[in-house]
């Protein structure tokens, strides 16, 4: 019993040892980021390059908003032309579609009666050679 409780305080103590080493190694990690950022900000914030750069990012963002504005409005009164535009096409398709329609239907009538009037004498001369050919071979 005490050989167990000997190995589990050792394998205890193995762990607790790993651990603080991985938390003081993170520690000092973290540590040497921070400060490498500190130091990095502090530079930047010093610059005279950086704050003419952030100046001219703020006026062309400025300039972008108003930019982005005055499309916005501009789109806005184009709304109810675009919506008068588009009833009109659809009016004018409408239109064009029952003509189209309408031009189909003629046709086809038309196709109709050129097959009636081309069929029709056919369709007789076939019936009479047909009667032709059954009284010849009745008698």
């Amino acid at each position: 019993m005490e050989i167990r409780i000997v190995i589990f305080l050792a394998f205890v103590s193995v762990t607790l040892i790993t651990n603080t080493l991985v938390i003081l190694l993170a520690y000092r990690a973290l540590a040497g980021i921070t400060t490498k950022i500190t130091s990095t900000v502090a530079e930047l914030g010093t610059s005279r390059e950086t704050k003419e750069l952030i100046d001219s990012l703020h006026a062309a963002s400025k300039r972008a908003a108003s930019v982005t504005e005055s499309a916005k409005l501009k789109m806005a009164a184009l709304d109810p032309a675009l919506g008068r535009l588009q009833e009109t096409y659809r009016s004018n398709l409408a239109h064009a579609d029952s003509k189209l329609e309408k031009a189909a239907r003629n046709i086809n009538n038309t196709a109709e009666n050129v097959r009636d009037i081309v069929a029709k004498p056919v369709f007789a001369a076939a019936s009479f050679s047909a009667g032709l050919i059954k009284v010849l071979r009745d008698s």
